[in-house]
């Protein structure tokens, strides 16, 4: 397997470095990382999250019940 770094920008996949060796048509896989800008995101959307929580005066009514969170794939 050729591991090649770069990036994705404006629909296209801009290789770090040249490719050379690379014949004809070839079967490729492009995995995207997640940037530290999705990262931040997520981050700031739990602090609102907790902010929110945190600063409600509606009573709470009834048992509280358990949560299950999972992470998406």
């Amino acid at each position: 397997m050729l591991v090649i770094d770069g990036f994705f920008e404006n629909g296209v996949f801009v290789p770090e470095k040249p490719l050379i060796n690379i014949k004809g048509r070839q079967k490729a896989v492009l995995k995207i990382d997640e940037t530290e800008n999705k990262k931040q995101e997520r981050l700031n959307a739990w602090q609102e999250f907790s902010r929110i929580i945190r600063n409600n005066n509606e009573p709470l009514e009834g048992e509280p019940e358990r949560i299950r969170l999972v992470r998406a794939r």
